[in-house]
């Protein structure tokens, strides 16, 4: 069936799980309207139910970066040189990769998502983001003249692959996918014309900065998390403004604890460092801490702002100097500089709410180590696809719609596409089985939910075509528990690929999981886009 249009400014204010129900309470005389969710058919039988398996212990991996006092990365380090507490309780370290261990070779070319996965998925990245919501646009052109700088300061081939981002408040625009290509990354910031940000000084301005920069930390979050390496995500920009519970209702209170847990837990479960470098400067004030370095209790229990997601996550906030670029090549440094280490908690995990903190220790005490300061026990239930009503949920229509808007690819369900040459609306999606989370039937089927969404636009981005169903796959089960024996499950789907037709966006949604898999396909070549989902301008010199 057909969808109703989204777009992502009343889409982030109205339709969100998180920060609606906040910006409403918090910043809004009165709340907004309730638009209605669409509803996404469901294909024969009933949904698949949720399969789910608790456990008490889990191994604990993290990344990590070690400094002098200088600032230089110290290299060499051996398990006995470091010594890991959580919850004030020392821990085992059962395995440690080197700091040069992750670079990639020399001569890889990586041109996209596809071809990273393909060839090195464990390789780091970078993720570069330019704040186009919250930076006051003198600032904008500033932190652009800081990454050509940086750029310009490195090799033909960049270290690490690198993706380019721009976010404004209407849209998360992927200008360029994973190069190792200066050039190609040149190129895409010099094909791009920033947004003047709306500099309105009003309570539902803040509340849409917050949402908006918010969301974009899931989405990298939820697009990146099928690719296992490191990511080091480079927020060049003021990020969202900060919200003090304390001037918050009760229930908007714990509704933003429950968004920041699980914004935490996306970008902890991704391996999603964030470094903020704000071209302006801002003063942060750091949560509590007692006498050994740990925190008083949850660290978002005080002022929520970007900084404190920043720490949270091993990263670093920048502010106050003009040295934009160097800033800005210190965390790409630091994101291809780590160790990784893996424990498994001392203590069992019983408490599921409970956040568990994380220090590390150096036993050269002149060294410093920056790591996530902690994690949720465990992640959130996943809400059901359907409400109980029958109609979509507000965390469906929000995963879909946000994908599908998106130009990202998003590789936790990776997507293989084909078209048939004899009929060339029709495509099959093809799915690995061992990327979907299965429920038993009985003893010789398995089955599972899966949202499709498929779109089709034109050249200057315009919605020609929308469609959405939830399906309910069966499978035959293999000798492996809830493992279906067919390696691959293939959907049909059918859309006009006629003219005026440019591009089409699949994207597919394992609801037991809420993973989500999507990519583009082009039926014009992309740099003839007027598409401002590109956020690139063709033709440009």
């Amino acid at each position: 069936m057909i969808w109703s249009i989204w777009h992502r400014r009343s889409f982030v204010t109205n339709a969100l799980g998180l920060s609606f129900v906040v910006a409403a309470s918090a910043f809004a005389q009165q709340g907004a309207p309730q638009q209605p969710v669409p509803s996404v058919s469901q294909a024969s039988g009933s949904q698949a139910g949720i399969y789910s398996l608790q456990v008490n212990s889990q191994m604990v991996v993290l990344d990590v970066v070690v400094t002098d006092k200088q600032g230089r990365i110290v290299t060499g380090l051996g398990k006995d040189d470091f010594h890991v507490f959580e919850d004030k309780a020392p821990q085992t370290i059962l395995s440690l990769d080197q700091a040069e261990s992750h670079l990639p070779p020399a001569d890889l070319s990586i041109d996209s998502t596809a071809e990273l996965d393909k060839l090195e998925p464990d390789v780091p990245v970078n993720i570069i983001v330019l704040d186009e919501v919250n930076t006051k646009f003198e600032d904008e052109a500033f932190a652009r003249y800081s990454i050509k700088k940086y750029l310009n300061s490195q090799t033909d081939t960049l270290a690490l692959p690198t993706m380019l981002v721009a976010v404004n408040l209407q849209r998360f625009m992927v200008l360029r996918d994973y190069t190792r290509s200066k050039k190609e990354i040149l190129y895409a910031l010099d094909h791009h014309l920033a947004t003047l940000p709306w500099q309105a000084k009003t309570k539902s301005w803040v509340a849409e900065q917050f949402n908006a920069s918010f969301l974009s930390l899931q989405e990298v979050a939820q697009a990146t998390a099928g690719h296992p390496g490191h990511k080091n995500m480079i927020w060049i920009g003021r990020g969202f403004p900060p919200i003090n519970p304390e001037y918050l209702t009760p229930q908007a209170n714990d509704e933003l604890k429950v968004a920041i847990e699980n914004c935490t837990n996306l970008l902890r479960d991704a391996r999603v460092t964030l470094y903020t470098v704000d071209p302006a400067g801002i003063e942060v004030t750091p949560p509590d801490q007692d006498e050994n370095g740990f925190y008083e209790d949850d660290p978002f229990g005080g002022q929520v702002d970007f900084d404190a997601m920043a720490t949270a996550t091993g990263g670093k906030s920048f502010f106050g100097r003009n040295d934009v670029d160097k800033l800005i090549e210190t965390s790409a440094r630091d994101g291809a500089s780590f160790y990784t280490l893996a424990y498994k908690p001392s203590t069992a995990i019983q408490d599921a709410k409970a956040f568990r903190n994380i220090r590390i220790a150096m036993k050269d005490p002149s060294l410093h180590a920056a790591t996530r300061e902690g994690y949720y026990a465990h992640p959130p239930a996943v809400p059901p696809a359907l409400d109980a009503n029958g109609k979509s949920s507000r965390q469906l229509v929000l995963d879909l719609s946000v994908a599908g808007e998106s130009l990202m690819v998003y590789d936790a369900v990776p997507i293989t596409l084909l078209r048939d040459p004899a009929a060339p609306d029709n495509f099959q999606i093809i799915l690995k089985t061992s990327d979907i989370a299965w429920q038993a039937e009985d003893s010789n089927r398995l089955s599972a939910a899966i949202s499709v969404f498929v779109e089709s636009f034109d050249k200057k981005g315009k919605l020609l075509n929308r469609k959405g169903n939830i399906n309910t796959v069966g499978l035959p089960a293999s000798a492996t528990p809830l493992l279906p024996a067919a390696p691959t499950l293939s959907m049909p789907v059918t859309l006009p690929t006629g003219p005026p037709a440019a591009r089409l966006r699949f994207v597919v949604r394992v609801n037991s999981s809420g993973k989500i898999g999507a990519v583009n396909f082009f039926l014009v070549d992309p740099k003839t886009l007027a598409d401002p989902g590109t956020g690139l301008m063709p033709g440009r010199k």
